[in-house]
This record gives structure tokens, sequence and C-alpha cells, in this order.
């Protein structure tokens, strides 16, 4: 398998798409949303504090933080992995909803939904927009989890939900 330039940038769509699709199918991106809630709008970009207060509708924000260095994976099997973090800021009309909301997340990410594994493949999206398999390239969701800030000034909802996955991939030949 060759370089994957930009590997980060596909690691960050890839995921972003794979939650927006989840999302779409469960019925949150479009009327008549469940709850009876408005349809969400996905974002890629963390919200802050400042902008949430200016939020009047239904969002979700993705947001890639921390990435670690590339270290190997297996003794002797020449792969390579990489640590990142990733932050979903969902902010909903009522606190049933942002609950809701995030929870299909972490079932999405964790396994949980029946079909869905808690690993990906990466996509490369350099030549296509809907994004090439890199079979080489696997994704695993290790940890996610749910924290509502404290002291917010928001009228809305808050959700944050923290999570860590792993890149694997091949290392130089």
């Amino acid at each position: 398998m060759p370089y994957l330039q930009h590997s980060s940038r596909h690691l960050a769509r890839t995921v972003t798409e794979h939650i927006r699709g989840r999302l779409a199918t469960l019925g949150w991106l479009a009327a008549p949303a469940p709850l009876g809630a408005t349809p969400f709008t996905v974002e890629t970009r963390r919200l802050r504090e400042s902008e949430v207060q200016a939020i009047t509708s239904n969002t979700l924000g993705i947001f890639f933080g921390e990435e670690s260095d590339d270290e190997p994976f297996e003794l002797g099997g020449g792969n390579m992995r990489m640590e990142t973090t990733f932050y979903c800021d969902i902010i909903a009309e009522k606190q049933g909803i942002g609950l809701a909301v995030a929870s299909d997340i972490k079932d999405l990410l964790t396994g949980r939904v029946p079909g869905l594994a808690r690993m990906i493949t990466l996509r490369d999206y350099t030549t296509d927009p809907a994004g090439v398999p890199q079979d080489d390239y696997l994704i695993e969701f290790v940890q996610v989890s749910r924290a509502r800030p404290e002291n917010s000034e928001t009228k809305l909802n808050w959700q944050i939900l923290t999570c860590t996955l792993e890149l694997v991939f091949p290392g130089e030949e």
C-alpha cells in the first residue's frame, strides 16, 4: 500500500461522513426528525461558548484535536498506529433531544448499533468525492465519553462527546 498523503484530512472527513450518514439514516438531519425535533445541521468546527449562546437551532459540531506521533503497532508486523481525539458538540433545543443524539452517536462509534462495528475503513477523498476505501488503513473508536459543560450560559442544551480513535496503517516498506 503506497503512502497516503494528508491522511489526517482524510481521517477527519471519513469520521465526519460516517457520523453524518448514520444521523441521516436515523432521521436527525431532515424533517420530520425524531422526537419532534428541528433537523440538525452538521458543522466541521469546534463550537465555542460565545458562539453557542447565539445558536438558535439544533447543531452538531465535529472537531479534531490532539494527534499522537506514529508508533509501531505490532512487533515485527510492520504496521503503525496513531491516536487522535475528536469532539462532537451537540447543541439541542431540549435536553432529551441532545441526550438522544449524543446516545445515537456514542452507540454508532462503540459498535452498539446492529450491523455496525467499532472499526471502519479510512477513505481517500483525493480524487473521488465519495471517497475510495483504503483497506490497509483501519479506524477503531476506542473510547467515547459524554459531558455537559458546567456553568454554560446557553439557553439550549449542550452536550459534548470526547472521542478517541486509533488509526492503524502500514509502515514504511
